[in-house]
C-alpha cells in the first residue's frame, strides 16, 4: 500500500473513532458488583460524550452509617448525569458493634475508586483525579476518604455531614440526643466522658485531617441532627489553611433536604457548578 493511501486509511479510521467517541450514549448500570462484600454494590451513570477529562464523582448516602443506600441519593446522581458528570453511587458494609468501623467502609470507598479506575478504559473516563460527595453521614465518608486516602481527589462536597467527633459541645449534644452509640459504631470505641475522648475519635474525623482539597459545604441551620456549627468550624478551619471552600447555611433548613425542594434544587446547581470548577484536574 503506498504512503499517502495509508495515511487516508489511518486518518478515515482515526476520525472514525473520534466521532463514536462524542456520539456515545449514556450508560446507566445498576448494582454492579465492586468487592466482595453483600453491600458492595454501585450504580454507573457516565454521560454522552464523556472523556478521560470528564468530571467524576464518588457518591455515599447518608443513614447514619448503619442504614439506607444509594436510592436515597439517586436524585442527585441524576441532576449530575444531567450535568455532564460522570459518578457512581456506592452502598457500602454498615457500620456495627464489632467489626465494622470506619477503617472498614474506608476500604469499601476504595474498592470503589479502585474499579472506576480499573474500568477506565472500557467505560472512556477518568483513571484518577476522581472527586466525593455525600449526604450526611455519606458526607463524613466523602470528607475522610478525600482527606485521608493516597489517591488524588480533585474536589469534595458535603451535604450537612459531622466532621469533627473530638468537638466537646458535639459530643455532649450526642450524648442528650441519644446520638451517641452511633459514633461509637463509626469510630469503634465507647465515649466514658468528655475528659477521656478515645484517639479514635479523632482518627475518625475529617476535621483532622483536612489538606488542600477544594470543599463545598451545604448546611441548615436548625439542623437537629448534625449541628451547623461542625460545617462552621470545618469551613473556618479551611479558610485559615487557604483551601479553596464554599460554604452555604441555608436559614430555617433542618437536616432533609427534601423538606425545601427549591432550596435543594439551588444546593444541587451550586454543588455541580463546584464540581465542574474543581473537578477537572487530573
Amino acid at each position: 500500500m503506498k504512503k499517502p493511501i495509508l495515511i487516508k486509511v489511518l486518518i478515515f479510521f482515526l476520525l472514525g473513532s473520534m466521532d463514536a467517541m462524542a456520539q456515545q450514549d449514556t450508560v446507566k448500570l445498576t448494582d454492579v458488583k465492586y468487592g466482595s462484600f453483600e453491600r458492595n454494590l454501585m450504580d454507573v451513570y457516565l454521560p454522552p460524550g464523556r472523556a478521560p477529562k470528564t468530571r467524576f464523582v464518588i457518591l455515599i448516602h447518608g443513614g447514619a452509617w448503619v442504614q439506607a443506600g444509594k436510592e436515597y441519593v439517586r436524585d442527585f446522581q441524576l441532576y449530575l448525569l444531567s450535568q455532564g458528570i460522570a459518578s457512581v453511587n456506592i452502598n457500602h458494609r454498615y457500620a456495627n458493634d464489632s467489626t465494622v468501623h470506619y477503617k472498614q467502609i474506608m476500604e469499601d470507598v476504595d474498592r470503589a475508586v479502585k474499579y472506576c479506575a480499573d474500568h477506565a478504559g472500557q467505560w472512556n473516563t477518568r483513571a484518577d483525579g476522581f472527586s466525593t460527595a455525600g449526604f450526611s453521614s455519606g458526607a463524613h465518608l466523602a470528607l475522610l476518604y478525600g482527606y485521608t486516602t493516597q489517591r488524588k481527589i480533585n474536589a469534595i462536597v458535603d451535604f450537612s455531614g459531622p466532621n469533627n467527633f473530638t468537638d466537646t459541645a458535639t459530643l455532649n449534644y450526642c450524648v442528650k440526643a441519644g446520638l451517641i452509640g452511633l459514633v461509637e459504631k463509626i469510630t469503634g470505641d465507647r465515649f466514658t466522658g468528655v475528659s477521656h475522648v478515645p484517639a479514635s475519635f479523632s482518627l475518625a474525623s475529617p476535621y483532622t485531617h483536612v489538606k488542600n482539597i477544594p470543599t463545598f459545604i451545604a448546611h441548615g441551620t436548625i439542623d437537629p441532627v448534625v449541628k451547623v456549627s461542625q460545617s462552621q468550624q470545618l469551613a473556618q478551619k479551611l479558610q485559615r489553611m487557604q483551601v479553596p471552600v464554599k460554604f452555604i447555611e441555608v436559614e430555617g433548613l433542618a437536616h432533609d433536604l427534601d423538606k425545601k425542594p427549591q432550596e435543594k434544587l439551588k444546593l444541587y446547581q451550586e454543588a455541580a457548578a463546584w464540581l465542574k470548577k474543581y473537578g477537572q484536574k487530573r
